[in-house]
């Protein structure tokens, strides 16, 4: 038995990646993708979903205004850029609340969710797949983006910023949820800092260098960094 899966987003970008994910889950199948609501309306009239993504911020008919239609047992996961809906989510009985960009583990951990529920085995996703890019929503754009190419992530109040090679990328997210998020070979080095220790050019006097930039360690992080580091020592 495989979970039926329903993505109802109306950017592409995040019907796209959420297509990938569920294609590396052996127990979830696509069965409908839908870039608004009342198109997904239309089609659970005649067909059913075990699991629905569900974008928040969409025209004519929002995620939260579609939740409230779907039947009381059908399970739906809010897939949205914006943090401030979570509480109003939950009382939507909503099964979970992921911010964008997701990453695969947060998603299958996600899915996890729903398979205990839906009694079907949670069989592991396959192997050794690490997510290698991210999609940001900047403004009016989205941008993609290869975590590889990421050289550092500075925290601005309600805002990161995602340095590159190639410039910068602002985006409204918190510190905190964006670190739980990344791949492991990213730390926290300071509240304001998240580096891509692939970057790393030296450490020196509590600092690390990335091409010309100085970012300091803060005490709080230290120890936890340089432990990751002193695993590569030589």
């Amino acid at each position: 038995m495989k979970i039926q899966c329903m993505l109802i987003d109306d950017e592409p970008y995040a019907v796209n990646l959420l297509e990938e994910y569920i294609l590396q889950v052996p127990y979830l199948q696509l069965q409908h993708k839908c870039y608004h609501a009342l198109e997904a309306l239309e089609i659970l009239k005649s067909s059913r979903a075990d699991l629905i993504f569900l974008d928040i911020n969409m025209p004519h008919l929002s995620g939260m205004q579609l939740a409230s239609l779907l039947p009381p047992k059908q399970l739906f996961i809010f897939t949205t850029a914006y943090s401030e809906f979570a509480a109003e989510s939950y009382e939507k009985n909503a099964l979970d609340y992921l911010v964008k960009p997701i990453t695969f583990d947060r998603f299958l951990k996600s899915v996890m969710k729903a398979s205990s529920l839906l009694s079907v085995p949670a069989e592991p996703a396959q192997p050794a797949i690490v997510p290698q890019k991210l999609f940001l929503k900047t403004g009016r754009a989205i941008v993609q983006l290869e975590y590889q190419d990421v050289l550092m992530i500075e925290g601005l109040k309600d805002y990161v910023v995602f340095h590159t090679n190639s410039g910068k990328h602002i985006v409204y997210k918190r510190m905190k949820e964006l670190e739980e998020t990344l791949p492991a070979n990213f730390s926290r080095i300071h509240l304001s800092y998240i580096v891509n220790r692939d970057h790393i050019k030296r450490i020196e006097d509590n600092h690390i260098f990335i091409n010309q930039e100085r970012i300091p360690v803060g005490e709080k992080y230290r120890e936890q960094f340089l432990g990751k580091i002193n695993k590569d020592l030589l």
